[in-house]
């Protein structure tokens, strides 16, 4: 159950990285797909973290909070990513 609570979590930080697509002239990424990428970058952003840091679960909260920062970057730098490899 913490698991899956740490990945709701992990998954909301990486989606709140993401920035929405530039809407001139077509957006490249569409609203679903930067949303589906930012969580999935948060997921593996906030694992990612939290295995480097040898925490183990339950964690703290402030090693969740910890946790978090690194979803928020790799979801943020995941969407970024899929922006500029993406046709134009």
């Amino acid at each position: 159950m913490a698991y899956l609570l740490m990945i709701l979590g992990w998954g909301l930080a990486g989606w709140c990285g993401t920035r929405g697509p530039k809407p001139i002239p077509e957006p490249k990424p569409g609203p679903r797909q930067v949303f589906i990428m930012g969580v999935i970058g948060g997921i593996i952003g906030g694992f990612l973290y939290m295995f480097a840091f040898s925490l183990k679960a339950p964690l703290s909260h402030l090693e969740y909070a910890t946790t978090c920062i690194g979803a928020f970057v790799v979801g943020f730098v995941v969407e970024e990513l899929a922006d500029q490899f993406t046709k134009k």
